[in-house]
């Protein structure tokens, strides 16, 4: 191994590409063709309707429905719960922004919580301190390689009369003492977007063991349709899928249970080679979830004991490397995608838009681990062989072992200019 960095001009660890990611095969293929020469492409086809039964089955849970995207389930979950102005609805800070945006999606005020060390996800202490009486629903998100602390969380809602979306865009297949994802709260929001962990390109799904909550979300996404003719319609719009991501997704759901498998082998192997360096912790699961469905690893480094080395360059050193690592999602109130809200959102007379969109919020843990602490591993990195687990393990030993190598305070601006580039790269 190299005893100069890479991204000082050394030989990086890893010279070739981890496993690909969609991976695909004969069947994404056979059903696209099946989708084709149906004739059916739209919605609602009989691909769709195998899709869903399987999903929900797959994932233990009654109903499920295929929608457009998982940004848009959040939103066609809350308008089922009955959710609108003048409610609030408390949502982690560490998060994409979907989770927060679909609150004013439908009027609502996202109330940011902090979240755990531990897990990245809600604090269930905090989420008590921002209950009030306009408080309606909590979006629990299962971040990343962690499932949220639902034992705390679903006794909060039942304990103040609360509705509860899971957001498990980043959850398929996981299961919470053998319960799925998705099947504990009201209602759980899925992601098919391209990087997850099951994929069509887009789409998304809703998933209830509510038959009325089930009947609502399918006129929500269907026009206002209703699932059963008997049963009078409705008001809803268009957030369908086509056939085509069906095709896809059903292969996709065919390759989840061996690479959920897969993932759990290796992420022992890993933690194993990695406790030896000083610095670098990956999250333990916790002992309820019995089984781990993923989008990222989470690993937390401590820069004292790498010698004072900042995340981003850490980072930086490890993508040289040929590391798939990166940060963690941006705080949702100090994201630059989030202050266009004040500007783009018309909010009524007297309604303070910053406070509407929490702007200016305070959660220290979330702002911690995503400005200074966090680091995700793609998860496609473990789906791969022991010897990618090896060179994972090796990256991070070689970056912390010749971390002296590097000093953010007297690189030059060449270096700087560098380690910048790939951070907006990756």
């Amino acid at each position: 191994m190299s005893n100069k960095l890479a991204i000082l001009g050394g030989t990086p660890v890893r010279t070739t590409s981890f496993s690909p990611w969609p991976i695909f095969g004969d069947e994404e293929r056979e059903g696209l063709m099946r989708a084709l020469e149906s004739g059916v492409w739209g919605f609602n086809g009989p691909l769709e309707a195998e899709f869903s039964q399987r999903f929900a089955s797959f994932q233990g849970v009654k109903h499920a429905h295929c929608a457009s995207n998982g940004s848009v389930t959040l939103e066609l979950a809350l308008k089922a719960l009955g959710v609108g102005p003048g409610d609030e609805v408390i949502v982690p800070a560490l998060t994409w922004l979907a989770t927060a945006w679909c609150a004013i999606q439908v009027g609502a005020t996202p109330v940011f919580a902090d979240v755990r060390e531990e897990d990245w996800c809600l604090d269930p202490e905090d989420v008590r301190r921002k209950i009030t009486p306009r408080t309606r629903c909590i979006i629990p998100v299962h971040l990343y390689s962690q499932l949220a602390p639902m034992d705390e969380l679903l006794q909060i809602a039942s304990d103040h009369g609360l509705r509860m979306i899971e957001d498990c865009a980043h959850a398929h297949g996981s299961q919470w003492r053998g319960q799925a994802a998705g099947g504990m709260g009201d209602i759980g929001s899925f992601s098919f977007q391209h990087t997850k962990g099951m994929t069509a390109g887009e789409g998304g799904a809703l998933t209830t063991n509510h038959d009325d909550l089930a009947d609502a979300l399918f006129r929500l996404k269907n026009c206002g349709r209703s699932p059963s003719p008997e049963k009078a319609n409705g008001f809803g719009s268009n957030n369908r899928i086509t056939e085509f991501q069906a095709a896809v997704l059903l292969g996709q759901l065919s390759r989840l249970p061996d690479q959920i498998s897969t993932r759990s082998q290796n992420i022992p192997r890993l933690r194993n080679a990695l406790a030896p360096i000083d610095g670098i912790e990956l999250l333990e699961a916790k002992p309820q979830v019995t089984r781990q469905g993923m989008y990222c690893l989470s690993i937390v480094i401590d820069s004292a004991a790498i010698g004072g080395m900042p995340r981003d360059v850490f980072m930086s050193a490890l993508k040289a490397e040929g590391i798939p690592v990166s940060a963690p999602y941006e705080i949702v109130y100090q994201s630059e995608l989030w202050q266009p809200g004040v500007r783009l959102c018309r909010f009524p007379a007297g309604v303070d838009a910053t406070r509407q969109l929490g702007i200016g919020s305070q959660c220290p843990v979330a702002e911690r681990i995503s400005r200074e602490t966090g680091i995700v591993l793609a998860h496609q990195a473990l789906l791969g062989d022991p010897s990618d687990i090896r060179d994972i393990a090796d990256a991070f030993e070689k970056v912390v072992r010749l971390s002296s190598q590097l000093r953010w305070k007297s690189l030059d601006r060449k270096l700087r200019s560098g380690v910048k580039k790939l951070l907006r790269i990756n």
